[in-house]
C-alpha cells in the first residue's frame, strides 16, 4: 500500500507559498532600448524559477493630472448652419460699412469653427472669415495685418484667387504681394520644466525644449515632450496657418528612473539619498523585498555592466550586492539572470525548494523490492529441486 504522511503533505504546501517581491529594472539613458530589453526582459522569469518568490507589479505613480481631454468633435449640420449664418450677417454689416459689428460676428464665427475639428466643411468658412477680416483691416489702413490675414487665406485655399470684378484694387494688390511669400505655418513655442526635454510632433523628434516648432497640418496634432527620469507629458491640439502659441509642460518625475539616477550618482561618489524613495515604493507595493537591477554600457568594449541592489528597512539606502559584466543579447540575459538569482539568494532571499520525491520512487525502495523479487525466484527454484529428489526415494523415520 502506497501512502503519503500528512506531515509531508503539509510541508509541501507550506513550501509552495511564495513571498511577494518587487524587481525594479533600470537601463542607463545612453543604452539603446532594444539592447536593454534583450537582457532585462527575460530576467524576472529566470529568477522566479530559482527563488521562492512571486514578482508583483511596480506601484502606480500618484497622478495629479485631471481627466483626459475630450476628443475634438466633428461639426454637425446644425453647427455648420450657425457658422454660415454668422458669416452671412457679417458680410451684410460690411456692406453697410458697420465694421465693428462685422468684426464681432467674424470673431464669433472663428471661435465656433475652432471648437470643432478642422475638416473640408469648416475650412471654407475659416478662409472666408480671414478674407473678410483682412478687408476690414485694409479699410482701417492696417496693410501689414491685412497681408497676414490674406496669407492665411492662401494657406487654407491654395487655388483661390480674388475675382477683379468682385474685389477692389487694394485687395488685389495685397494678394499679389503675398503671392511672392512662403505659405505661413503654425508656430508653437514649446517649454518644459525641467528644460532639455525632447519634443515630438506626431512622433517625429523636433528638437529639445525650449524650442519653436512649426506645423503645416490643418488637423489635430499630437505634441509630446520626453525627458530621462521623468514621465512624458503632451497634448493634442489643432492650429491654423499663422497661429502662434506657447505650450508649457511640467514633467512629473518617474520614481524608477529617479531611483536609477540616485543610485548611479551614489556609485560615482555623488552621495546617496535613495533610501526614502525605496521606502516609499516598499510601502506602496506592500513588500519589503525589493531588488534594483541597473544596466549600463561597459566602460570598455561592447559589453554590459550590471549592478544589483537590495532595499533595506527604515529608509536606509539600498545595499549594493554586487556588480558584474555580461555580453549582450540572449547569452547576456542567461548569465545575468543566473547571477541575479544567486546574488539575491546569498542576501537571504528564499531559494526555491526542490520538490521532494515520494519514498516509493526512491532507489532504496526499488532496491529492496528487486532484492525481494530475486530472493523469491531463487527460493522457489530451490524448493522444486528438493521435491524432485524426494520422489526418487522414501525415507522412513520412527519416533
Amino acid at each position: 500500500m502506497l501512502w503519503r504522511p500528512a506531515s509531508t503533505a503539509a510541508a509541501a504546501e507550506a513550501g509552495a507559498a511564495k513571498e511577494p517581491a518587487l524587481l525594479l529594472k533600470y537601463a542607463a539613458p545612453d543604452l539603446p532600448d532594444r539592447s536593454a530589453r534583450e537582457v532585462l526582459d527575460p530576467i524576472p522569469a529566470m529568477v522566479a524559477k530559482e527563488l521562492r518568490i512571486r514578482w508583483i507589479p511596480a506601484p502606480l505613480e500618484p497622478s495629479g493630472k485631471g481627466p483626459a481631454p475630450a476628443e475634438i468633435p466633428v461639426p454637425d449640420d446644425a453647427a455648420l448652419r450657425r457658422i454660415a449664418g454668422m458669416v452671412s450677417r457679417a458680410s451684410e454689416r460690411m456692406d453697410k460699412v458697420e465694421g465693428a459689428a462685422a468684426a464681432r460676428l467674424l470673431d464669433e464665427a472663428e471661435k465656433e469653427c475652432r471648437s470643432y475639428r478642422f475638416t473640408g466643411a469648416t475650412r471654407p468658412f475659416l478662409s472666408e472669415i480671414f478674407l473678410r477680416r483682412g478687408i476690414l483691416r485694409l479699410r482701417e489702413g492696417k496693410a501689414s495685418e491685412a497681408e497676414a490675414l490674406f496669407s492665411r487665406v492662401r494657406a487654407l485655399r491654395p487655388g483661390f484667387t480674388p475675382d477683379p470684378a468682385l474685389f477692389p484694387p487694394q485687395v488685389l494688390a495685397v494678394w499679389e504681394t503675398i503671392g511672392r511669400r512662403p505659405v505661413p505655418e503654425a508656430e508653437l513655442l514649446v517649454e518644459s520644466l525641467p528644460s532639455g526635454a525632447d519634443i515630438f510632433v506626431d512622433g517625429e523628434r523636433r528638437g529639445s525644449t525650449p524650442a519653436r516648432v512649426r506645423t503645416k497640418n490643418i488637423a489635430p496634432v499630437r505634441i509630446r515632450v520626453s525627458h530621462p527620469g521623468y514621465r512624458d507629458a503632451g497634448t493634442t491640439g489643432q492650429w491654423l496657418p499663422g497661429d502662434a502659441e506657447i505650450l508649457r509642460f511640467s514633467l512629473p518625475g518617474d520614481r524608477v528612473a529617479r531611483l536609477g539616477e540616485l543610485l548611479a550618482g551614489a556609485a560615482q561618489g555623488r552621495g546617496g539619498g535613495a533610501g526614502p524613495l525605496v521606502e516609499e515604493l516598499s510601502t506602496a507595493s506592500g513588500t519589503s523585498r525589493i531588488a534594483i537591477l541597473m544596466l549600463e554600457k561597459e566602460a570598455r568594449g561592447d559589453g554590459l555592466r550590471a549592478r544589483l541592489y537590495a532595499g533595506r528597512p527604515s529608509g536606509r539606502d539600498p545595499a549594493l550586492l554586487g556588480e558584474k559584466s555580461f555580453p549582450g543579447g540572449k547569452r547576456g540575459a542567461e548569465l545575468s539572470g543566473k547571477w541575479t538569482a544567486e546574488t539575491l539568494a546569498a542576501d537571504g532571499w528564499p531559494k526555491a525548494e526542490t520538490p521532494e520525491r515520494p519514498w516509493y520512487t526512491s532507489a532504496w525502495f526499488w532496491g529492496i523490492v528487486l532484492t525481494a523479487a530475486i530472493a523469491g525466484v531463487l527460493g522457489s527454484g530451490g524448493g522444486g529441486g528438493g521435491s524432485g529428489g524426494a520422489s526418487g526415494s522414501a525415507v522412513s523415520v520412527n519416533f
